[in-house]
């Protein structure tokens, strides 16, 4: 009992700790939203493209509680899925400075350092010159809001932790980095956004970076950060929420797509695959615990049934097609550049196939997989970071 009280205490005074550092620390810049109006066109916007209908994610990599990261077996085959997907001219690959557990934290910044460096390495050979993209990727890094980050510097520190990580040279050649906001803190801590914005706005105006990436933002916050670095003159790479089709397609991604739209800002669709619920039945079965508790969830209802049967039947008139395919290739359609998650070489291989042309949806098989997904009673679990 004497611990709960003290752990109790503890916390009161912890939180009373942050709101005095809070005043003290975190002066509100310039920060001063405009009304909830659409952005004109972001000033240097067309100079950041990303090009491509897919992105490669690397949230498993390291991942040990959603994905059962073990550094022996999948490191290998992590590099040759790096591989595969710049031979497969993707470009654009998704990180954070939190993606890895425990000790493992940036662990998947180093592992995309690594997969670039021997590339660079055999651009060199003139015989496999010839098969690797001629184009940079661009590493797109998304840094965690922690509570505890009260300053600009503190989140100034942790972009140039993760620049370093990855490998990012100073003499403009090589990959370009994008440092992106992870979540909005406005749903527990407002006085954090000024100076998350703010070192992100110098890293870029300083030359350390070339633009910013936001993530997990509502069309209300993206309209108040398009505004933001457009006065700073920043460019805006992409925002990324969640999408597939058992997301609530109407309240999380509609309104922050057309916001997006408007303001020539990409959107990137993470998660497609439902965090591996929309694949085949052989591939749902490797799965962890906690994974398994959200498939249940969804199939264990008539309506997650149906979707699935749908998604199998679609994919089965096509002759090698796959059920993830499908689920990737309705992302596509929707407007959003595709951001895959893979590990391995025929996991890449097997996704870029969904959205590079190679199966494409009919405009009626598109009606139809709508019509279910209209109908599922149990969505997919939202990102509790996602603001309105």
């Amino acid at each position: 009992m004497r611990w709960i009280l003290f752990s109790r205490a503890s916390f009161v005074w912890w939180i009373v700790v942050v709101v005095i550092l809070n005043t003290c620390l975190v002066t509100p810049l310039e920060l001063t939203f405009p009304p909830l109006t659409s952005p004109s066109p972001l000033l240097g916007q067309t100079t950041l493209k990303l090009g491509q209908p897919a992105a490669l994610g690397t949230w498993s990599w390291g991942n040990k509680l959603l994905y059962e990261y073990d550094e022996g077996r999948d490191n290998p085959e992590i590099l040759k899925s790096f591989r595969a997907a710049r031979k497969n001219n993707v470009n654009l690959f998704d990180t954070g400075d939190s993606y890895g557990t425990g000790k493992l934290q940036g662990n998947a910044e180093r592992l995309l350092r690594e997969g670039y460096e021997v590339e660079e390495c055999e651009s060199n050979n003139d015989i496999l010159s010839s098969i690797l993209p001629a184009r940079p990727p661009i590493f797109l890094s998304k840094i965690a809001v922690y509570p505890w980050l009260l300053t600009s510097d503190s989140y100034y520190r942790n972009i140039m932790s993760s620049r370093e990580r990855l490998g990012i040279r100073g003499d403009g050649t090589g990959a370009s980095f994008v440092p992106s906001i992870h979540w909005s803190p406005n749903n527990y801590n407002p006085f954090q956004t000024s100076a998350l914005y703010e070192a992100l706005a110098h890293c870029y105006t300083e030359g350390y970076s070339d633009g910013v990436g936001l993530s997990n933002l509502g069309s209300n916050e993206l309209l108040k950060a398009a505004e933001y670095f457009q006065r700073k003159n920043v460019p805006i790479a992409a925002n990324q929420i969640q999408c597939s089709l058992v997301s609530d397609f109407e309240r999380d991604v509609k309104p922050a797509l057309e916001v997006a739209n408007e303001a020539g800002i990409t959107t990137l669709g993470y998660s497609p695959l439902g965090l591996g619920l929309l694949c085949s039945s052989r591939q749902r079965t490797a799965r962890g615990k906690l994974r398994s508790f959200v498939f249940d969830k969804i199939v264990g209802d008539d309506s997650g049934r149906e979707l699935l049967e749908a998604m199998t039947r679609i994919a089965k008139g096509r002759r090698g097609g796959e059920v993830s395919q499908v689920a990737l290739n309705w992302v596509k359609k929707q407007g959003l550049t595709v951001l895959f998650g893979a590990r391995s070489e025929d996991r890449v291989m097997e996704n870029i196939k969904g959205v590079n042309g190679e199966f494409e949806l009919t405009n009626a098989e598109f009606e139809e997989l709508e019509e279910w997904r209209r109908r599922l009673k149990v969505k997919g679990t939202r990102n509790v970071f996602m603001t309105s």
